[in-house]
């Protein structure tokens, strides 16, 4: 009794540990967590500057080269065949499904007999004659002059109306403010065109879907973007919905907007882009992520230490049934001791007497020999509960099956049974409509069944001197299955004891105090076989005293 007490200390004591050192593990993952998740927020507000280029490269490539491919090589132009090959470039452009960036494009030339505006139709490529000047700063219908000198051509500063000269490759440079002069003047300038971006499908698709690409996935915004001119004065060309916060710290700045040219096309200092891409962490983004993280590695923390425990407790009710196995075990082997001791005590015994001849008469002779046939049943009762639970004939169980008739069945087990009846000086009342329908089983197993509960009954409520056993079609039920009840009058089941009475080798106190004879086997091997049948059994006590057993089992298909 100390040792298990000892040992029950032990396991609560295990069990405080753990639950003492998750504990610790929770408040340390809990500090742990706070700092990955500001690392995070720190790294996410550092990593701003890739993303913005990003965001810059990928909008002057695609400018660049839509420009690229309606902008006429100075090789492929005359003045007989301008128009044409202005058709060609167009055509070719919209056969590559591009984004519908331009909303107006014109097309500008001097001559010797001077300068002619066209409008190059965005439906189908054609230039249009065109007297109006398609912008309020529009550029000087005049553009043939001297290298570096006279007004500049064309200034628009916004970014959203440029010029492109088409000339000889490497001399297309800036047509306005710093770099170096563009060479031969009008001798490399055989036109100009200049293309006008389309200010709603830039502010509302094309922007919008470069800050979902690289700064902004798809749910809450991370980061306030805004567009704005390069040069002064400053207007805002784009600002990202729900961008409130203007004076939140310095921004990461880009600029970009090279207004159609590839980089090899250097403007020189100051004239090669026209916009500013800032970038702020949007007002509480980053602290909602740190918040979400946190939580969900709190969770995850919380869950694995908790998964620690539980596997701990598991661990200790393991320990501890497996202790109460071995203990029911060595009860066992004790228990099976001494009922194979009684019996082979009395058949030695009797065989010696036999040998000896101190029984010589015929009543004697008899007497003795049923003594050694009893307690020979016994043992071999014994040995088939044993090997009964063990499955060792589960494999011939199948071939012996076939109709079994409950009441025949019934009958057969109170025969068997008359012996223990008659010790416990109780009567056996059967109530069996013939009509029954049979079962399908193993009609052995099944009369082992009704004993095993009948001699229970016997031997623990047998001091009311009745036992009832009653067989009835239960057609409500799905399949329609046939009850049988083994009843007694005697104290009943203590309530602990009810959910453990079908484990093998288990015991009741109160057959261990009286010394009842048992192996603990029986209602184990019941609980088997009912269930091997396809049938459920369960033990309840009845209110008016005594204890009943109910095993249900499936009427057989027809």
């Amino acid at each position: 009794m100390r040792a298990r007490l000892k040992q029950s200390q032990a396991e609560w004591a295990f069990v405080g540990l753990l639950a003492g050192l998750c504990a610790v593990l929770s408040v340390l993952q809990f500090h742990w967590t706070g700092q990955v998740s500001r690392a995070e927020a720190e790294r996410l507000h550092a990593g701003i500057n890739q993303p913005a280029k990003l965001f810059c490269v990928a909008f002057d490539a695609e400018l660049a080269k839509s420009c690229e491919a309606l902008v006429p090589g100075d090789y492929a132009l005359n003045f007989t065949n301008r128009e044409a090959v202005h058709l060609q470039h167009f055509l070719k452009w919209k056969s590559d499904h591009p984004r519908p960036i331009f909303s107006r494009i014109f097309v500008m030339l001097s001559t010797p007999g001077g300068a002619w505006l066209f409008n190059q139709d965005l439906a189908s490529g054609q230039l249009v004659p065109s007297t109006t000047p398609p912008f309020s700063d529009a550029p000087s219908p005049n553009i043939s002059r001297g290298p570096g000198t006279g007004p500049r051509p064309y200034q628009n500063q916004s970014g959203l109306i440029f010029p492109v000269f088409v000339g000889q490759s490497g001399n297309n440079r800036t047509p306005f403010g710093g770099g170096p002069p563009r060479g031969g003047g009008w001798a490399y300038e055989s036109e100009l065109m200049i293309f006008e971006l389309d200010t709603n499908y830039l502010v509302n698709t094309w922007l919008p879907e470069l800050s979902r690409k690289f700064l902004n996935s798809p749910g809450p915004p991370l980061y306030d973007i805004e567009v704005k001119t390069f040069w002064p004065p400053t207007a805002v060309i784009y600002s990202s919905p729900g961008n409130s916060i203007r004076d939140s710290g310095l921004p990461v700045t880009e600029l970009f907007n090279r207004q159609g040219r590839n980089p090899v096309d250097y403007r020189g200092p100051g004239g090669d882009f026209t916009w500013l891409l800032e970038v702020r962490p949007h007002p509480g983004a980053l602290e909602a992520i740190v918040a979400s993280s946190r939580r969900r590695n709190l969770a995850l923390a919380i869950f694995m230490n908790g998964l620690i425990f539980a596997a701990g407790l598991a661990l200790v009710r393991h320990t501890r049934r497996s202790r109460q196995l071995a203990a029911a075990q060595l009860d066992f082997v004790a228990t099976v001791s001494h009922e194979l001791r009684t019996p082979l005590t009395v058949i030695r015994g009797a065989g010696h007497n036999l040998l000896r001849g101190v029984a010589h008469e015929p009543r004697q002779i008899e007497q003795y020999s049923k003594l050694i046939i009893q307690h020979a049943e016994q043992l071999t009762e014994m040995v088939e509960q044993i090997l009964g639970l063990a499955g060792i004939k589960k494999s011939s169980a199948a071939a012996l099956r076939g109709p079994v008739a409950i009441g025949e069945a019934l009958r057969e087990a109170v025969v068997a049974t008359a012996s223990d009846a008659k010790s416990a000086n109780c009567a056996v009342h059967i109530d069996s409509p013939p009509a029954l329908p049979s079962i399908h089983g193993d009609a052995q197993a099944l009369r082992r069944v009704f004993q095993n509960l009948i001699s229970n009954a016997a031997k623990h409520g047998g001091q009311s001197g009745w036992i009832g056993i009653t067989a009835t079609m239960v057609e409500a039920a799905k399949p329609p299955m046939i009850e049988i009840k083994v009843a007694d009058r005697g104290p009943g089941i203590p309530k602990p004891e009810l959910s453990e009475i079908f484990k093998p080798f288990f015991r009741g106190a109160m057959a261990q105090a009286m010394q009842i004879r048992g192996s603990g086997l029986g209602l184990a091997l019941v609980k088997e076989t009912v269930e091997a049948h396809g049938g459920t059994v369960l033990v309840e006590n009845n209110l008016g005293g005594g204890a009943v057993f109910v095993v249900r089992l499936p009427v057989a298909k027809a």
